[in-house]
């Protein structure tokens, strides 16, 4: 029996993907920092393309995931801030006015801007109809205006008339929200919030200066590719393609006539994005399935079936981010973070694609276990510590977090945990 010590301040997370569910516990130091003290992970056999296709599944693989970062850290998780991604994300840009002070003669002569105008002028970007089935999840600003004023990024104690809020709204699938949710309280935790996945791993991966300068975010999963693009500070774009590294472990079983699992061991041992001419030719031995005759490749014919389908997943990653208003203004160009981006010459591969300089994204440094989660495929779920460290996460070990109903009541009307986005 695990006996568990009690912390102060603790944040918890969770990033159930389409390959795998992983759960890490963070202690939040007197320095207002994290340190990671435990990481669990488990195949997500109940997931597909980012959505809930087997809930028992889904449950078992929380479960599972959660009790090794318990069992690591010695400590029980709690409250829990979880990914969200999938092809019903969809995002656009908007824009919100209000007059400062409006009827109140108490600030006809000192109009100078509140927190309380900021999320009046929120609110005000926010009022957009949607269909039935779909909710906001993210306001993230990009810029405020005051009067004549543009490029403002905090309008707080600002003095002036009219204030104006340009944001970008992530919207979702109620549905698909819910169907989380309830994997999530099932396996016995609270949500804390449910955040885009990208949006995540940009608190891992990106720094302040590429978001400042432009750069974009591509973070390759098993069954998606997960886009968010920064300039001047704030997200200009996201988009979903749903397309990930298991589209090329299929092609590879499909055309060696061999099973998705030793299709996937290929890709990790073998393959290239792109293989080099320089490059000596390694000979490999496929095993016959259910009785049929070996059969005998090389590194150089693994990459032909490799190669087209990932610049296919590149191209429409490509595609989403010319439909941002910053395409050609992407001074650090694409950071490439997730499990499927470790494949050898990816780089090359993404930089003719994409003509832009290309640099593979790890999560950054760490306190505590770091050795433990330095891959790509943890950007998400360090992200999510960081994101629950900058929005007031940190729950005393074993503690209920103050005012959280039950999410799947509340979800219809609004999804829990609305925060503003300020870089």
């Amino acid at each position: 029996m695990v006996m568990y010590e009690t912390q102060p301040a603790l944040i918890s997370a969770l990033d159930i993907g389409t390959g795998w569910t992983t759960a890490a516990i963070a202690q939040v130091d007197e320095d207002g920092q994290f340190a990671l003290l435990g990481v669990g992970r488990a195949p997500s056999t109940g997931m597909r393309n980012g959505m809930v296709v087997n809930v028992k599944d889904t449950i078992a693989a929380i479960e599972n995931a959660v009790i090794e970062a318990e069992t690591q850290a010695y400590i029980k998780m709690d409250g829990v801030f979880v990914s969200i991604s999938g092809d019903h994300v969809r995002s656009l840009n908007n824009s919100g006015v209000i007059s400062i002070g409006g009827n109140d003669t108490r600030r006809a002569n000192h109009r100078e801007i509140t927190e309380g105008d900021v999320d009046r002028v929120l609110e005000q970007a926010k009022a957009i109809t949607l269909p039935p089935d779909r909710q906001i999840l993210h306001v993230l600003p990009q810029e405020f205006k005051v009067d004549h004023q543009s490029g403002i990024k905090d309008p707080v104690g600002h003095v002036g008339h009219r204030l104006e809020a340009r944001v970008h709204l992530v919207t979702i699938v109620n549905t698909t929200a819910q169907n989380i949710v309830r994997c999530v309280e099932a396996a016995g935790l609270y949500l804390d919030e449910l955040v885009l996945a990208p949006l995540a791993a940009a608190y891992s991966v990106l720094d302040q200066t590429e978001m400042d300068q432009g750069v974009v975010l591509i973070d390759m999963g098993a069954g998606t590719s997960d886009i968010i693009v920064y300039y001047d500070g704030g997200v200009r774009q996201t988009a979903v393609v749903p397309l990930g590294g298991n589209r090329i472990t299929n092609d590879i079983a499909q055309v060696l006539h061999t099973t998705f699992q030793v299709a996937e061991a290929l890709k990790k041992e073998h393959g290239y994005a792109k293989f080099p001419a320089t490059m000596e030719e390694v000979e490999i031995t496929i095993e016959g399935i259910a009785g049929r005759q070996a059969k005998v490749t090389n590194r150089s014919g693994l990459a032909e079936i490799i190669e087209p389908r990932l610049e296919e997943i590149l191209l429409l990653c490509r595609n989403e981010v010319r439909k941002s208003e910053v395409g050609d203004k992407l001074t650090f160009g694409v950071v490439l973070t997730g499990g499927s981006i470790q494949l050898r010459e990816i780089e090359e591969k993404a930089g003719e694609v994409f003509n832009a300089d290309i640099k593979l994204g790890y999560p950054a440094d760490m306190k505590g276990l770091t050795q433990e989660a330095t891959a790509p495929e943890f950007g998400v779920v360090t992200g999510l510590l960081r994101y629950g460290l900058l929005h007031g996460g940190g729950i005393p070990a074993g503690g209920n977090p103050a005012g959280m109903g039950s999410i799947v009541q509340n979800i219809g009307s609004q999804i829990k945990g609305f925060f503003k986005e300020l870089f």
